[in-house]
Order: structure tokens, then C-alpha cells, then sequence
């Protein structure tokens, strides 16, 4: 089904025209995605962001990362952090404005987009510990990014394409993401992927994006990790609230991470208490 109610060329070009990031996340993103050792590189890029030098220092010195002695140097931050997580620092400070708005059109309210994130975020960073495989160091990223097409998207939504796309789940027995494509005739994984190569980001990041509902099809650990990030932060998000989630991880997906059912849980109760320490520094609502 082609569907004259959107224009796909137009969609793709608010993509392409998002507010670009400060030249400071675009040069991480290009040392990140080089995979060279460049340590000094990532500290001179942030030692002349003065913003991104406090939540750096501030992160290295939390009391998720900190050990006996405290981090009083960009160098000693980054390297007690690593690239990656820099990296990602900087990208939440970048998109944090735009993804701090209400998106009604995907049932998102009162900082809920952000929230969600957020919580991504987090599972993606405790995963690690709960995984029998070592996942990429840009998940993070990936993670909290995971959902950036719907933004886009969002700004397409009109009543009567909702209405379509409900019909298409309702009626037509379709998930969410198929109604998207059936409907739009594209997806916000591949939208939000449109965006982060837009970015100049590294093409780990990007097919984490791209796959987060679909990892049997991306073919690489990033793709497993982002999807069980996604399940993670929705349970994360219950959790708090004090609601129950029925929701879990498809099981080839864990198999395919080294992760248990127990190991899932593990990585729940561990983000809950995470999400409670980092929600001041991503000013989560």
C-alpha cells in the first residue's frame, strides 16, 4: 500500500535539516567511530566545550563511576570513562531540547519521550554486567537515540494518518512498526538512522538505530543490545511507577547476547536504582 498522505522526500528532509549538533559532539562522533586509541584527541575537543567539561568531571567523579581518587582533569575523566561514554555524554546534552517536548502522536506526555530515553540509556549501560558477550561501547548511544525518528515522524501525524495506522494494528493484525511502514512507507528506526548518518555518526550507532525493533535483521551485537534496551527501559519506566509490564525480551535475542531470563531481571532492578541516580544529571522529570 503507497499512501499519498505523506511525502516521504519531505520526511527526509526535515530529517536531514534537524538542528545540527555543536561542532564539539561532531568531531567525538568522527574519533569515536575511528576506533583509534586517541584518548588525547577526545580531551582537547572537550577542554575547549566549558559545559561538556562539567558533566564530564561530574560523571567520572559519581558514585557509579568513582573510585578512591577523584577526577579533577579532562584527561583522568576521559580515561576513567572511555571515548565512548564521553561521547555519548555529549550527545545527551546536544538532543536533550528537542527530546524533552510531548509527542501525543506516540502516546508520549509530560516528558515521557525523554523519560523513556533516558531509561534506555541507562539498561544499555548496565547490560554489560548481565551479558556474556562484550557489546560495542557505542549501545549507550545507540540506546538513547533509539526512538530520534519519531521527533521527525511526529511532525506527520495528522488525525487521520493515526487513525489509519490503528486500523492497520486493529484491523490488520499488523505491529506498530509494520503499520509505519505500511502506512508512511517507512519506519522511525529507519528515520531516526537518516538522521544519526545526517550527524556524521559512527555506523555502529546508526544500524543500532536502524534495527532496534528488527536485531534479527541488523546482524551485529549493537542491534541485540539497542532492541534489549528498548524492552529494559519500558520496564525500568513500570517499575518506578510502581505498574507491572508484561514484556520481555524475545528469547533469541538473549541467546544471542549470553543473557538468562534471570539475567534480564538482574539488569531491571539494577537500572531502576541507575535511572534514580542519573535522572537529576539528564534532568529527567
Amino acid at each position: 500500500m503507497k499512501s499519498k498522505l505523506i511525502d516521504i522526500d519531505e520526511l527526509i528532509a526535515q530529517a536531514n535539516e534537524l538542528t545540527a549538533l555543536p561542532q564539539s559532539t561532531i568531531r567525538l562522533a568522527a574519533l569515536v567511530g575511528s576506533k583509534a586509541d586517541n584518548a588525547e584527541e577526545v580531551s582537547d575537543v572537550v577542554a575547549f566545550d566549558p559545559a561538556l567539561t562539567f558533566k564530564l568531571i561530574r560523571a567520572a567523579n559519581s558514585a557509579y563511576a568513582s573510585r578512591s581518587e577523584p577526577v579533577t582533569t579532562v584527561r583522568d575523566a576521559v580515561d576513567r570513562l572511555g571515548t565512548a561514554q564521553v561521547f555519548s555524554l555529549a550527545v545527551a546534552s546536544s538532543v536533550r531540547p528537542h527530546m524533552q517536548k510531548n509527542l501525543s502522536e506516540y502516546g508520549f506526555s509530560d516528558g515521557e519521550y525523554w523519560r523513556h530515553s533516558v531509561a534506555a540509556a541507562v539498561a544499555a549501560e548496565v547490560a554489560p554486567q548481565h551479558c556474556s558477550i562484550t557489546l560495542p561501547a557505542e549501545t549507550f548511544t545507540a540506546a538513547l537515540l533509539h526512538d530520534i525518528g519519531k521527533l521527525i515522524m511526529a511532525r506527520f501525524i495528522k488525525p487521520e494518518i493515526l487513525e489509519l495506522l490503528k486500523e492497520a494494528q486493529d484491523r490488520g493484525g499488523l505491529t506498530p512498526l509494520e503499520a509505519e511502514t505500511r502506512v508512511l512507507q517507512v519506519h522511525h528506526g529507519e528515520l531516526g538512522g537518516i538522521i544519526a548518518e545526517h550527524w556524521e555518526f559512527p555506523q555502529q550507532v546508526i544500524k543500532g538505530i536502524i534495527f532496534h525493533h528488527q536485531p534479527e535483521l541488523g546482524l551485529d551485537p549493537i542491534c541485540d543490545a539497542t532492541y534489549l534496551a528498548n524492552i529494559g527501559a519500558k520496564q525500568i519506566v513500570a517499575r518506578i511507577a510502581n505498574k507491572e509490564l508484561e514484556l520481555v525480551p524475545d528469547e533469541d535475542c538473549m541467546d544471542r547476547l549470553g543473557m538468562t531470563p534471570e539475567g534480564f531481571e538482574k539488569l531491571c532492578v539494577a537500572g531502576v536504582e541507575r535511572f534514580e541516580q542519573v535522572r537529576t544529571r539528564y534532568n529527567v522529570k
